[in-house]
């Protein structure tokens, strides 16, 4: 059993990887200027598994032995690839703070999993998760006419952003549940490794790796995969060994912070007061959610602690 203190150490890695994924709206927007979305989706998987190589060799002086073929590796590089796709698709067709649909969904359907799969107890938790999901939800809408959530343009990039969410939540349980059996690094590399083969062909096809691209945009690609994807899982994979599926990813939601303030920083879109009230709720939610686990391991160490008393028969 983890010590609060291990939990605590949990949730700062976790806190670093949404710290990361913050700026990945605005950059991956960035790179839709000049990048097609499929070209972007390889380069980032491509760089993140480099990142991985030297991780691997320095823990194992080989790559021997690597399970390139279990279950949970396939299904965490179909969701990862998939995830990437998806995403950089709906980011053409709409602004960069909607990302944040994707979080909402992305939390359910990793609670279901943990759920199913890992047989995770939600005791506790549901007020945290329903104030995250409340506050995600307000993200979503903004005040928008039903006219405007409903053009077809804009419709169809929250349906990707939804998907994308789903596929997202395959990744997340996947790591979950291979870092109990091996490294961080052990696992990344063979699931990044098959999302770098998975993303290929798409870039291929759309032709963008044989295009030229600025400087800026190159700089911006190495931020995307080396920072941004390679280390947040890093600092994920190490967060989901001391804490749960479900405060782990409703940690993680509290990104939309940094979502937010760089879409109005940076490209200029419009962050209403709707907006920042979901994500008050949001982070109100993950404050709920991490509190309850604290609180769980202290009466887990209680009853540990307790000595047990027999009654002697006559």
């Amino acid at each position: 059993m983890l010590s609060r203190r291990e939990n605590t150490i949990g949730v700062l890695y976790l806190l670093a990887s949404a710290a990361c994924w913050g700026f990945v709206a605005s950059t991956v927007k960035r790179l839709t200027w000049e990048m097609d979305p499929h070209t972007i989706s390889f380069l980032r998987v491509l760089l993140a598994t480099l990142v991985f190589v030297p991780l691997v060799w320095r823990e194992r002086r080989s790559f021997r032995g690597l399970k390139w073929f279990l279950p949970w590796i396939l299904l965490g590089a179909l969701g990862r690839a998939g995830n990437y796709i998806i995403y950089n698709v709906g980011m053409t067709l709409v602004p960069s703070n909607a990302a944040t649909i994707t979080l909402p969904v992305q939390t359910v359907t990793t609670v279901l999993l943990a759920w199913l799969i890992m047989g995770e107890r939600l005791q506790g938790k549901w007020p945290g998760l329903l104030l995250s999901l409340s506050g995600l939800a307000l993200l979503w809408w903004n005040g928008q006419g039903w006219e405007v959530l409903t053009e077809p343009r804009y419709a169809l990039g929250n349906a990707l952003m939804f998907i994308s969410g789903i596929a997202s939540a395959f990744h997340f349980m996947s790591q979950k549940v291979l870092t109990a059996r091996m490294s961080v690094s052990e696992m990344l590399l063979p699931v990044f490794g098959w999302a770098t083969a998975l993303t290929f062909p798409f870039a291929w096809w759309s032709g963008g790796l044989g295009r030229s691209y600025s400087l800026t945009s190159w700089a911006l690609a190495l931020f995307l995969g080396i920072i941004l994807t390679g280390g947040s899982f890093i600092f994920l994979g190490e967060g989901y060994k001391r804490c749960s599926a479900t405060t782990g990813v409703i940690v993680t939601n509290s990104s939309i912070f940094i979502t937010l303030l760089l879409s109005l920083w940076l490209l200029h879109e419009s962050v209403s007061p709707m907006m920042i009230l979901g994500a008050l709720l949001v982070l109100a939610g993950t404050m709920a959610v991490v509190q309850s686990d604290r609180l769980r391991l202290a009466l887990v160490r209680e009853d540990v602690s307790m000595p047990s008393c027999e009654v002697e028969r006559p």
